[in-house]
């Protein structure tokens, strides 16, 4: 079987995802991802994978929306490169997929290409809030609402993490037949619990990824003060780009001993060396319309077999909570996951227990098996 991914975005975790699926199926299909010139996923995809280089970086991520970090002609010029989807007859798949998302230029031009009617077609669907246009994730809204006036893209099934977002799926009017859940892997390409001590850095918790609104972080900046109060050497490292509100900022600035803030996207190759450094690791996320429950900062934490505090957002009861991997508070609840935080903290043998369980959940999420359900799923649709 041949395969085609097209890689709607080069920024964030989405080029990591597209990574680690195109690098699973290639070891038994053969697999040709159609990318931008620069991602952050270049150095991760392996050798197997034929790699077409056809459009032109966006630069428009979710910390450079929320930073006012955006310069429109760069965004132009990576949009309208998206022509170039026409390629993918000269490639001749047995399946397309796009795993980033469906963004507006993708959706444009694989229509005005009629790539979804030459070829069978996929996409994968990461975030679906019940309301397609609710004020909640602005930058999603937006999203949203290009789609609406953009021509109609037949795919022939859709994928997501979740059943809540299954349900939120089938809400929007899509036909339950064409929608398949099938779960977010547990990162590799970063590496696994083998490859970091034992001995983390006492009483450090780790935030890991896009600082921006919807993953919480003003909660736990708030939290760990209180942290603080009980356990004075808790330290929060804030491994990620983004920006904090000002309230959060003073607070860093007021606790300095309390707080690293590394502001800038972390590279590949020290992603291990953050993660290392972790007793707890941290993904506060907002409730927002209930149908955000993965992540890759939690599967990352899973495969380097880090206990866990999360929110009850989305699929985080399960993934987290029923799974022993850590504990869940409700969202935007400071004190609450302050207490949990020094409980965890204070406790050697329950963080022992809930790293064995994150290794667990890294096995049951791992990539091949993932592979398999893609395939399996490309196999009915041809």
């Amino acid at each position: 079987m041949r395969v085609l991914y097209i890689v709607g975005q080069g920024e964030g975790g989405l080029a990591h995802y597209t990574a680690e699926l195109a690098n699973a199926v290639a070891a038994d299909h053969e697999v040709v991802v159609l990318k931008p010139t620069e991602t952050d996923a270049d150095d991760l995809f392996g050798s197997d994978v034929e790699l077409l280089e056809r459009f032109a970086p966006i630069d428009l991520s979710m910390p450079r929306i929320y930073k006012f970090d955006v310069d429109p002609r760069s965004v132009v010029r990576g949009l309208r490169s998206y022509r170039n989807l026409g390629d993918v007859f000269d490639v001749d798949p047995d399946v397309v997929h796009d795993p980033t998302g469906l963004f507006p230029q993708v959706r444009y031009y694989a229509s005005r290409h009629e790539i979804d009617t030459a070829f069978p077609f996929v996409l994968t669907k990461h975030e679906v809030p019940k309301n397609r246009f609710s004020p909640a994730r602005p930058p999603v809204m937006v999203e949203e609402t290009i789609h609406a006036v953009l021509p109609n893209v037949d795919a022939d099934r859709r994928i997501v993490h979740t059943p809540q977002q299954r349900a939120a799926m089938e809400g929007w009017g899509e036909d339950p037949e064409t929608i398949s859940v099938i779960p977010h892997g547990a990162y590799s390409v970063f590496g696994n619990h083998e490859d970091v001590d034992d001995d983390p850095e006492p009483n450090t918790v780790l935030f890991f990824g896009n600082v921006v609104p919807p993953k919480g972080p003003d909660t736990l900046v708030e939290a760990m003060v209180r942290v603080g109060e009980r356990l004075p050497d808790a330290k929060l490292v804030i491994a990620g780009d983004g920006s904090l509100p000002r309230e959060q900022r003073r607070l860093l600035e007021a606790h300095p001993e309390r707080f690293e803030f590394q502001n800038r996207y972390v590279p590949n190759d020290e992603v291990k060396d953050a993660f290392a450094r972790a007793a707890l690791v941290a993904t506060p996320y907002r409730e927002l319309d209930g149908t955000k429950g993965h992540s890759g900062a939690l599967t990352t934490a899973f495969s380097f077999g880090k206990p866990v505090v999360a929110s009850t957002a989305g699929d985080f009861r399960r993934l987290v909570g029923e799974s022993g991997a850590g504990r869940v508070v409700p969202p935007e609840d400071p004190e609450r996951l302050a207490d949990v935080i020094v409980d965890v903290l204070t406790d050697e043998r329950a963080r022992t227990e809930m790293g064995e369980a994150s290794k667990a959940m890294a096995d049951r999420l791992a990539w091949d098996s993932i592979a398999d359900e893609h395939v399996e799923l490309y196999r009915e649709i041809q």
